[in-house]
């Protein structure tokens, strides 16, 4: 059995059932948006290998179009937890809680 994708932060990719879908179709359009985030975290930490953990420790300063990549994939972090607390409201209705983003 393959692993299951996963993005950069280490969450799987969000893949609803049919069953999730049959409950909530806007599922479907959320799993995409959670892949292209993913993708585009991939696509922006690999054009800016500044931002990794090796670069930092050296004490090299990230450029402008760096730091705001850096911005960028927190961003798509957040994103992506929102889309994970949605399915979870949605398929749990029983759940009463409010995510707290940032933005």
């Amino acid at each position: 059995m393959a692993a299951p994708c996963r993005g950069v932060d280490g969450e799987p990719l969000f893949r609803p059932t049919p069953t999730d879908l049959a409950v909530a179709p806007e599922l479907g359009v959320l799993a995409a948006l959670d892949a292209t985030l993913a993708t585009a975290t991939y696509q922006l930490q690999s054009e800016h290998p500044e931002l990794g953990l090796n670069a930092l420790a050296r004490g090299d300063l990230p450029s402008a179009p760096a730091r705001t990549a850096s911005f960028l994939v927190f961003r798509c972090a957040d994103l992506r937890a929102a889309i994970r607390h949605y399915r979870n409201l949605v398929l749990n209705p029983e759940i009463d809680d409010q995510l707290d983003l940032p933005f």
